[in-house]
């Protein structure tokens, strides 16, 4: 099973898992997470009447989905034309008056007469 078959709503899943390892713990307290794996994903499972539930838990269902790729052959290259576009901008002159004069805003400034 590679990454491009599975799909991502499956680690969603996971919560099903840890709430189903829970109710097989309280069914039978010797039963460790590793035998609950083992158990549900690649052993025999239990006949404990619970295969609705079982089904509930992450990748025992595969979602399996196809894509199909069209090969596409032209007799001529298709030609990609670009259009330049002039747009005009006009720029103000960079003025002095804009910006305060540092020593206004400086705390250490000469005595004003």
């Amino acid at each position: 099973m590679s990454v491009e078959n599975t799909s991502l709503d499956q680690f969603l899943k996971l919560p099903v898992l840890f709430e189903h390892f829970k109710e097989h713990q309280e069914r039978d307290p010797k039963v460790n997470l590793l035998d609950f794996l083992s158990m549900h994903y690649w052993g025999q499972d239990l006949d404990d009447n619970d295969n609705a539930r079982d089904m509930q838990l992450p990748f025992k269902k595969v979602n399996t989905s196809t894509q199909q790729v069209l090969y596409a052959r032209f007799s001529q290259v298709p030609q990609i034309i670009a259009a330049e576009q002039i747009i005009p901008q006009t720029f103000t002159a960079y003025k002095d008056q804009y910006h305060p004069a540092p020593d206004l805003t400086s705390p250490f400034r000469p005595p004003c007469a």
